[in-house]
């Protein structure tokens, strides 16, 4: 047991030597814990202030795993809760982090994969954003950059201003932030910008794009892999009230902890680039030279309403 002070808060941790992702070299609980105290000022832009959702692995990724929504009772009390009703009459009860002190904290507990709900918690019935998951059938990522330079050109064309990152894994997420149209002064990422925008109309935006993105090449809306035919799929599912997706910067469960990075477009849509190319022993080499491609991206000048009008008038 150790103790470390972060963002001005002493946190007790435990196990640093536990190996989390076995390899060469390994990658131990204690550097998962560094990882995230690292790189929290370039990750709590894009988490701070939203529901959590945490995948743990507490003896690390070749162990038992699972996703945990509702926050322990012996979680201290200055990372915050949000409660949020559930489909069923319950309550969930997301953690909400705004510094360092509370991702390291959530690290300790084994946590090593960060979801974030696709709304704030000041009002988490507003959806902030709509992702688009290109998941591919096979290790080819070819369908891959051909669904993300479609689904750019959609979005671009109904003014969105679509972001990409990596998955970490086996694919790309397709972002567009949900706001009043008005660009950064009317509304902004992760303000719960879009009025009375709700869920039911961004799942249906989603889906319409993704239709009309469909017929342009070989991809599919069919989430059941055996009707797939091989085709690539455009997995809007992530677009619900209790839905998430990885975080910006958050490390993927697998053999050399790649990251859920954000790209810039000339990357995600170069044939070398791979999902898990970007990990946890070369992210701060990129921010070195790089800067983070969201970090101050364009905002839409149009919103989910308007677009999904125009889709519909084009039918």
């Amino acid at each position: 047991m150790s103790e470390r002070n972060v963002s001005g808060r002493t946190i007790e941790l435990s196990n640093l030597d536990k190996v989390y992702f076995p390899g060469d070299p390994p990658i131990a609980k204690g550097d998962v814990v560094d990882y995230y105290e690292r790189i929290a000022e370039h990750m709590l832009p894009h988490v701070a202030g939203r529901p959590l959702v945490l995948q743990r692995f507490p003896d690390g990724i070749d162990e038992f795993g699972f996703y945990q929504k509702n926050t322990p009772d012996h979680v201290p009390d200055w990372i915050d809760r949000i409660e949020v009703d559930t489909a069923d009459g319950g309550i969930t009860r997301y953690p909400v982090v705004d510094d360092a002190a509370g991702l390291v904290y959530l690290a300790n507990q084994g946590g090593i994969v960060f979801h974030t709900l696709l709304a704030s918690a000041e009002s988490p019935t507003t959806p902030i954003e709509v992702i688009f998951d290109l998941d591919p059938s096979s290790d080819d990522l070819g369908p891959v950059r051909a669904a993300a330079t479609e689904l750019r050109s959609v979005l671009d064309d109904l003014e969105l201003a679509p972001r990409v990152k990596s998955s970490g894994s086996r694919g790309l997420h397709i972002v567009v932030d949900v706001t009043d149209g008005g660009g950064r002064d009317g509304g902004g990422r992760g303000g719960g910008a879009g009025g009375d925008v709700r869920f039911d109309l961004t799942s249906t935006f989603a889906r319409r794009v993704a239709e009309v993105v469909s017929e342009r090449g070989d991809f599919t809306l069919e989430h059941r892999k055996q009707r797939r035919r091989g085709r690539l799929f455009l997995d809007i599912l992530r677009n619900g009230p209790a839905s998430h997706a990885v975080a910006p910067y958050s490390l993927r469960p697998i053999d050399g902890a790649p990251i859920a990075a954000p790209l810039d477009w000339n990357e995600a849509l170069d044939a070398g680039f791979h999902p898990r190319r970007i990990t946890i022993s070369n992210v701060f080499r990129r921010l070195a030279h790089k800067a983070d491609p969201w970090a101050d991206p364009p905002m839409p000048t149009s919103t989910i309403a308007d677009a999904l009008a125009r889709i519909e008038q084009t039918d």
